[in-house]
């Protein structure tokens, strides 16, 4: 398991080792690392299909009733034999989930979702979660592909295979369908600050949109 300085490092090294890696890449997914370097936020509409999938300890949920509900959320799509995007996007939640602290769980929820279902069963994805130290307030999904493919179309997320799979971060306030999409692999800060802008939105309370990110816009509306 993963420590929370390790997962710093953790995050520096493999930014550091990408552009070697890319090498060895498929090259879908090279790509896809490559734009992944520059950070883009913008607003995005998506469709929350209330499928029934599975947990990393095998429990059946229902991705819209169980797990979003209406809750603040940050959701990202990941596989386990993935060698370089993936644990970037991974280690980018590991230390968002340090900086949430109790708010993990309670007023904030991780959700990493596979785009490999077939491998990805709960066991393994259990044990991807635990390489993480993932605390109660991070799941991991997975469950039949077809079910899977359907709640990332919803998320404007789905590839054909998981080699050509968006690089995505998902930040959402579910109870207001307000949500913002960043292109790339955004620094924790940059998160944790939309999550703070959304949580003052809730509580009636001036927002202030961070700096960086880019400008608005209306993608896939379903």
């Amino acid at each position: 398991m993963m420590t929370p300085s390790a997962c710093a490092a953790a995050l520096a090294s493999v930014l550091l080792l990408a552009a070697a890696a890319l090498a060895h890449e498929p090259a879908a997914h090279a790509t896809a690392a490559k734009v992944s370097t520059s950070v883009e936020a913008k607003s995005v509409t998506i469709k929350l299909l209330d499928l029934e999938l599975l947990d990393q300890d095998g429990h059946r949920v229902r991705f819209k009733s169980d797990i979003v509900q209406d809750r603040l959320v940050v959701i990202g799509a990941i596989y386990t034999t993935c060698p370089v995007v993936c644990p970037i996007v991974s280690s980018v939640f590991a230390k968002l989930q340090e900086s949430l602290g109790e708010r993990l769980g309670q007023d904030v929820l991780l959700v990493s979702i596979s785009v490999d279902p077939t491998t990805d069963t709960p066991p393994r994805l259990k044990d991807y979660a635990q390489r993480w130290q993932a605390r109660p307030g991070w799941l991991f999904l997975t469950g039949p592909s077809r079910n899977v493919d359907e709640v990332l179309k919803g998320l404007n997320a789905y590839a054909p295979t998981s080699l050509d799979h968006p690089t995505m971060v998902l930040v959402g306030d579910v109870r207001h369908g307000r949500w913002r999409r960043f292109y790339g692999f955004p620094a924790p800060e940059r998160v944790l600050a939309e999550i703070e802008e959304l949580h003052a939105r809730r509580q009636g309370l001036p927002a202030h949109r961070p700096a960086a990110g880019g400008h608005a816009a209306r993608e896939g509306r379903r």
